[in-house]
Parts: C-alpha cells; sequence; structure tokens
C-alpha cells in the first residue's frame, strides 16, 4: 500500500512537469543533491561519493577542462545537460564505477549526446516516445513510454569494442532490442533516458538552495595564515623606521 502511494506521488510529480525543458542552474553542493536524491550515492558514504563525483570532474565530466562551467567566484553551474550526462555516467556503473573507456566516448560524443537529452524531455509522451501497450495472452498489458537511448555498447575480453552510434530509439525499438538473440553480447541495454530526465528536472527544481559543496572536515582544512600586525611586547616600542 505504502508502495503504490509513493508511485503515486511521483506518477503526478512527472506529469506536473513544465511541458518545455526548464532552465536549471545548479551550484556544486545542489547538484550533489539531486545526484544523491535520485540513489546514485547507493550503500555509500557521502564523502565516498562526493569524492568520487570530483574525480569525475577531472577527468572531464560533466565540464571540460579548464574554465567551463564556473562563474567568476569559481562555483560551478550545472545545467540540465550537465545532470543528465552525469546520471548517464553514474547509470553505466560496473562495481559502482564507470569504466574509462565508456567515460572517454560520452565526452567525445558530448554534443550529438546533448541533443539527444533535450530531445528524451521534449518528447517524453510524444513523437518518438508516445506511449504504447504490449498485450500478451495470460499477461496482464505492458505500458511503455518515453524515449530510449542506445549506446551500442560492447566489451569483448574486458575491453571496450564498440561504442555508437548513439541512436535514440522508440518503445517499439527498444523492445525489439530486449529480444534480440545476442543479447547475452550486450555489456549494456537502452536506457529510458525521458524516465531519467523526467527524474532530474522532477528533482532539480526542488533541490534547496546550496551555495556549497560538502565542508571539508576541520583536520583537513588548509590553515590560511592572515597578515595581521604583531603584537606590542609590554615595555617595547616596535623599532623607529627612521
Amino acid at each position: 500500500m505504502r508502495a503504490s502511494r509513493i508511485d503515486t506521488r511521483a506518477r503526478a510529480a512527472y506529469e506536473d512537469l513544465p511541458k518545455s525543458l526548464p532552465k536549471i542552474e545548479l551550484h556544486h553542493g545542489e547538484a550533489l543533491w539531486v545526484l544523491s536524491r535520485l540513489g546514485f550515492s547507493g550503500g555509500t558514504r557521502k564523502s565516498t561519493f562526493y569524492e568520487y563525483i570530483k574525480s569525475l570532474r577531472k577527468l572531464g565530466t560533466p565540464f571540460d577542462r579548464g574554465a567551463i562551467g564556473f562563474t567568476r567566484r569559481g562555483l560551478a553551474n550545472y545545467s540540465y545537460c550537465h545532470l543528465m550526462e552525469l546520471a548517464l555516467a553514474l547509470t553505466l556503473r560496473v562495481y559502482h564505477v564507470v569504466p574509462d573507456s565508456v567515460l572517454v566516448r560520452i565526452i567525445r560524443h558530448r554534443a550529438s549526446l546533448y541533443r539527444h537529452y533535450r530531445r528524451a524531455y521534449a518528447e517524453r509522451r510524444t513523437g518518438i516516445g508516445i506511449p504504447t501497450v504490449v498485450e500478451a495472452v495470460d499477461h496482464a498489458p505492458i505500458h511503455m513510454r518515453g524515449v530510449f537511448l542506445d549506446l551500442q555498447i560492447n566489451f569483448s575480453g574486458g575491453k571496450l569494442v564498440k561504442f555508437g552510434p548513439a541512436k535514440l530509439l522508440s518503445p517499439c525499438e527498444a523492445l525489439t532490442v530486449f529480444a534480440e538473440r545476442d543479447i547475452a553480447a550486450r555489456a549494456f541495454l537502452p536506457i529510458n533516458l525521458s524516465l531519467l530526465s523526467e527524474r532530474v528536472v522532477s528533482t532539480s527544481l526542488r533541490a534547496p538552495q546550496i551555495r556549497r559543496g560538502p565542508r571539508t572536515p576541520i583536520n583537513k582544512r588548509r590553515s590560511v595564515k592572515l597578515n595581521r600586525p604583531a603584537r606590542r611586547r609590554a615595555g617595547k616600542l616596535p623599532a623607529s623606521s627612521s
């Protein structure tokens, strides 16, 4: 009964989302809150998860190496596409880590993936993502909707042998991929990108205002020396400048 209520509330939240993609600009701490709320931190400690996101940023995800995505004050501005790239990368984790070879390809195909992220939200219930019902004998109807993303990733001997081109699929096309004979050889199956986009947008719109990321423990904070005037000792005067 409780699960049913949660599903109903989640469904209502997704249905109330803006039809057009809203503008999202989150600071680093707010983005971490969103990713944690989406369940990507798993059972790890917050500090461990935050350090992993920090390592992804050093590798170029979701910002290019350099000053892109940062304001003059040094605070990162996470847009919808930045959050989607992080969410996609975290979805593709294997044993809690994104394979470096996959991460490199995501960064390399960033421009085309950005277009897919936007279309996935725009056509959640229309166009390629129009709802589909699959009926079978002695089985309840299966309702599918949204745009699916097939990165066409294949591994062999622990090495990435194929990535892309990334394709957007309708629910029927995604179902066909699931039913293919060589399914055992596919490392990653199509992802419901529209559902992921809804979760990212819905959670981002509810994010509390957090101007900074997690505070550094006191014993790990860098000490900063201030140029303060020296104290006068009793009975002594400061040396004359003349």
